[in-house]
């Protein structure tokens, strides 16, 4: 037997899914509102639906957690909070959250309901699961690619619960960190509207010769992961810490959600042994990608990805079927009461029902006539007792005092019934305990929120670039930047001596994923360069918390950190923040939004390909047939390919230690839009250099020179045609904004 402590934590996108899930031991059920959560396209629930849900989970001693995991713009804000309160007030037990602000904002209003951090919120390790833990998290979902010695890591050096996914579909991305649906249709994950691009047939390509890599590795779906099925590994997964096994699936059908659910509670309950081969087929058969055990146990390349197919190869038959959906129709999770029934003529009748040690006692307004010519009989008031199918009870024991010839109405006696079990199941229905907020408190508190002043723009239009590698910085001319963000070891600190020399501000450029032995990696690489560095750009929560714990430096928050709200900005502000990069994700009236309402260097990318997923996965690993990712920092595959899409679109990749990026086919090319960038509120426009062929000094010099007025409108506008007459480009979410 496993531990039955942990939490069976089950998704619920509908509500027979509930049923579904509940009926088949889940401990816990996750799902959605019709707004704010990341599945927009399954059912989700109305706020009565809302209401019922968690009134019918708590019935039956299972929790519910409501995902409000998006980011949330700032004209979006004061609705979410409003239904916010109302979950508060139906006595949700915690919320699963992505948006920085929002959280905040929900700590500060509600203190005492429970917030997870979302798989969005990308912890991967250590200082991250703290930074939330500081924030007064009381859960962190951890990142699905988080290995196994991350996570003892993590639990034994930290106090917040975690969560880790075991069966289901897989991202492979690290969530949060993919703007490819958004970035190629406007949908956007972090919005909750993912297109799902990565299930979708790629070629794998020489990307500079625009040439397939072989006619093996054409069409094939080298972005798709299997399916994860963790139900063999479950003490392995325990053991390391985490407290919640999480099932993906809120797009899925209840019968799949009894199927899943009800294998891995036999598994924790009785142990792996006690799982059948016919029940191994059930998961099978119910729905499946092929599995895998997953990057957190160590499957890699070919075990991860399912390159030949996208879809479900499971074919469930009429038999699974409906002997799923009998597991949760039935309603056969009852727990025992006792009832005393006592009868007196010339008195009301007294029923009292007792539960685990609580009593319910209701008095009948009817009082007890001597009956004429019909008298009650013991086992006639028992049977009218035990009429409890539409209630999660039964009667275990049953006193029942009568006094003879009594009478009264057999309607008198179901009345008694219904009012003790309405008090009974109102009080198991309150988990929590919580005092309502008056409307007046509520807007009193509320109000600091929503009546902030906007603040004048400071400190003029800046511009600022990012290199990935000794020869662009050759290519950079220092005398046309205000900032410029490094991303290499090699040649640093020659580097660093030109950027003081030319009295610019030089912060070194931090990688999105990065573990406890990266971390020490760069604590050693950092310290020597302290004094030549005016700060360095974090991507990441967790690396945010660890520079806050080793340096006395400045700190930039860039792309990685998603801030898409004010209310975001104005936490990472009192955290120590002086400068951010909004997320690309925004439109011009959401920035615009974001920067009147508090004085801080704004950034926002001006120039680019926009990175559209970090992955662990690497598809050049499909084609070596690598079995880890070992030998990455050695291998002659991590540059120089890409993917070619079904419309003939080409990706560059690269892999960087052991994370790979993928980016955007055309750069972003906002060169004729910085005058109503920078009117915005926006102080510094980045230009983000990917290849050494981008023609970067050229590319620097027309920004910076137009920003600081040095040449003409005229001119820029006859370079821009120019340019396009070569080369596509893109005005990425400047104007269109994401669903």
């Amino acid at each position: 037997m496993l531990n039955n402590k942990v939490e069976l934590l089950a998704p619920v996108g509908s509500m027979e899914s509930l049923f579904a899930a509940v009926e088949n031991g889940a401990d816990a059920v996750y799902l959605g509102g019709k707004l704010f959560n990341a599945r927009q396209f399954a059912s989700n629930f109305g706020y009565e639906e809302l209401k019922f849900a968690v009134e019918y989970a708590h019935l039956r001693n299972v929790k519910v957690y409501i995902t409000v995991n998006i980011l949330i713009d700032d004209r979006e804000m004061r609705k979410t909070i409003d239904y916010i309160k109302y979950l508060y007030e139906i006595d949700v037990d915690g919320l699963i959250v992505q948006d920085l602000g929002l959280a905040s904002m929900v700590r500060d209003l509600f203190p005492d309901l429970p917030l997870h951090g979302s798989t969005q919120m990308t912890i991967n390790n250590l200082p991250g699961a703290i930074f939330l833990q500081n924030l007064g998290f009381e859960r962190v979902v951890l990142a699905r690619e988080t290995p196994l010695e991350e996570i003892i890591n993590i639990n034994e050096n930290s106090d917040i619960e975690l969560e880790g996914f075991i069966h289901g579909a897989l991202c492979v991305s690290y969530s949060g960190q993919c703007l490819m649906s958004s970035i190629i249709g406007g949908r956007s994950g972090n919005r909750g509207t993912c297109a799902q691009p990565c299930r979708m047939a790629y070629d794998i390509i020489h990307y500079d010769k625009d040439q397939s890599l072989s006619d093996q590795w054409n069409k094939k779906y080298v972005l798709s992961p299997r399916d994860l099925n963790t139900i063999e590994y479950l003490d392995t997964i325990i053991n390391s810490g985490i407290v919640s096994l999480k099932i993906e699936g809120r797009m899925k059908r209840p019968e799949y959600v009894a199927t899943i659910v009800k294998n891995y509670r036999k598994a924790l309950d009785l142990g792996i042994n006690c799982i059948t081969k016919e029940e191994k087929d059930d998961i099978l058969q119910i729905f499946n990608r092929d599995f895998t055990k997953g990057l957190m146990l160590k499957d890699f390349g070919r075990k991860f990805i399912s390159c030949d197919r996208p879809d479900n190869r499971g074919n469930p038959s009429d038999e699974l079927l409906n002997r799923a959906k009998e597991s949760y129709q039935e309603g056969n999770i009852k727990y025992p009461i006792q009832m005393e029934m006592n009868i007196s003529v010339g008195e009301p009748a007294r029923l009292i029902v007792k539960y685990k040690g609580d009593s319910f006692k209701v008095d009948s307004d009817y009082i007890i006539e001597k009956g004429k010519k019909v008298a009650l009989t013991k086992e006639r008031v028992l049977d009218q007792l035990s009429k409890l199918n539409d209630t999660v009870y039964y009667i275990e024991k049953a006193n029942i005092h009568l006094e003879e010839e009594s009478f009264m109405p057999i309607s008198v006696i179901n009345g008694l019934r219904r009012d003790a079990i309405e008090m009974l199941d109102n009080r198991r229905k309150n988990f929590n305990n919580r005092e309502p907020i008056s409307h007046v408190e509520y807007e009193s508190k509320i109000k600091k929120y929503f009546n902030l002043t906007r603040k004048q723009k400071e400190n003029g239009n800046k511009i600022s670039l990012s290199i990935l590698n000794e020869n662009q910085f050759k290519q950079i001319d220092l005398t046309k930047l205000d900032r410029v963000y490094i991303g290499f070891q090699k040649g640093l600190k020659e580097a660093l001596t030109k950027v003081k020399e030319a009295n610019k501000e030089a912060f070194l450029l931090t990688d999105k994923i990065l573990y406890k032995e990266n971390l020490n990696q760069l604590k050693d690489f950092i310290t020597p360069l302290e004094n030549m560095i005016d700060g360095i750009s974090v991507s990441n929560l967790g690396t945010l918390q660890w520079i806050k714990d080793n340096f006395h430096i400045n700190i930039h928050g860039d792309i990685g950190l998603n801030i898409f709200n004010s209310y975001s900005v104005a936490k990472l502000k009192k955290i120590g923040l002086k400068s951010l990069t909004l997320s690309p994700e925004l439109n011009m009236k959401q920035i615009g939004e974001i920067c009147t309402k508090d004085s801080l260097d704004y950034e926002t990318i001006g120039y680019g390909y926009l990175p559209l997923m970090t992955t662990k996965h690497c598809p050049m690993s499909l084609v070596k047939g690598c079995k880890d990712d070992s030998n990455c920092n050695t291998c002659p595959f991590s540059k120089g390919y890409g993917i070619k899409d079904r419309k003939g679109i080409n990706f560059y990749m690269e892999r960087r230690g052991s994370v790979t990026t993928i980016y955007n086919s055309v750069p972003l090319m906002v060169l004729d839009s910085l005058k109503q960038i920078y009117e915005s509120g926006v102080n510094m426009v980045r230009l983000d250099f990917t290849f050494e062929r981008e023609n970067i000094k050229e590319i620097q010099t027309i920004y910076y020179d137009y920003v600081k007025g040095i040449v003409s409108e005229k001119k820029v506008m006859e370079y821009l045609k120019r340019y396009r007459k070569k080369n596509e480009i893109t005005k990425g979410h400047y104007f269109r904004g994401v669903i």
